[in-house]
Order: C-alpha cells, then structure tokens, then sequence
C-alpha cells in the first residue's frame, strides 16, 4: 500500500519516486508509525517543496523533535533556518489556545522549560500544510512547472521499467 501510495505522490509531486521512497524511510526510520507515515511524508514535502529545500532538512527536526517528545533551541534554529517561521506561530497558536497574549519571549521560556510539545509543533505543521494553509498541496502546483514536469516523466519511466521487472503487464 505504502509502495502505490509513494508512486501515487510522485507523479503529482516535483520530487521524484526515489527520492520520495527514501524520504518514507526516513520517516520511519524516525519512529513516524506506519499509518501516518504518507500523511506526514505528503506534509513535510509539501513544506520542502515550498520553502526550497531538501525534505531530510525538515524531516530531522521534526523526527528529532518526536522522538524527544518537546522542542528545544536546536530544533527551533534547524526549522528556522528552513525558513518555517515556529517561533511566532508558536506565539500566535499559544496566545489563541490560552486566549492571552503569549509573546515570542514567552514561547522561548517554555522551550527552555520543556513545555512546547511535539504535539504543540506537529499542529503548527499541520495548520500549515493544511486547506488554507501556506503549503497546502504545494508538490502539487510545484508539480506543473517545467522541472515538475520532467521530473513526473522520469516518474513514469522508472515505475513502468519497476513495473516490467516484476512482471506486471504493461499492455492493457
């Protein structure tokens, strides 16, 4: 299912199936469970696709931020230099949640208290990739430029030859 549904993301995404497939694996790798581990993959690409940078760069801080169960300064700097701008999310999330006003300097001292949770991160992520959100389906629209597009005819060529290996008919 995981191998189709990879296949699938490729051929609308201006990554490739192998570098997609290697991601998936990353992903696990982290502790991503299987169930959630093509949401979370279609995700955070949609992140790297929109941001322009490479998909192992967000995929190791969000791993390193759920395998430690809390956000720290490391991860927040690595995510910011992504360019995901967490800290005033954060702020605006917290201060929405809590209904007051939660500073960027308020967010910092719960970092430093280890009290922004993976959870906290994953739906500031998740709002993000969101309908509505700055990268929703953004592998997609990426998918219909140019690169994008000789990148779905690379697709196709090696899932076909992938395809004929394993001796599945090609012929209607």
């Amino acid at each position: 299912t995981m191998f189709n549904q990879t296949k699938e993301l490729a051929l609308q995404s201006p990554f490739t199936f192998s570098e997609l497939n290697r991601d998936v694996k990353q992903l696990a790798a982290y502790g991503v469970e299987y169930e959630n581990l093509y949401d979370t993959t279609k995700r955070l690409a949609d992140m790297a696709s929109g941001l322009g940078v490479s998909f192992e760069r967000i995929a190791l801080a969000f791993g390193q931020v759920q395998a430690r169960g809390w956000l720290d300064g490391k991860e927040l700097r690595q995510i910011a230099y992504a360019g995901i701008p967490l800290l005033d999310r954060l702020s605006k999330y917290y201060s929405l949640r809590e209904g007051k006003k939660v500073t960027t300097s308020d967010v910092k001292k719960r970092i430093t208290n280890r009290e922004v949770s993976f959870q906290d991160v994953k739906n500031i992520f998740w709002e993000m990739t969101d309908a509505g959100g700055q990268f929703y389906n953004m592998q997609l629209t990426l998918s219909e430029t140019l690169l994008g597009r000789y990148n779905k005819l690379k697709d196709a060529w090696e899932i076909m030859l992938s395809d004929f290996a394993r001796g599945d008919s090609i012929i209607g």
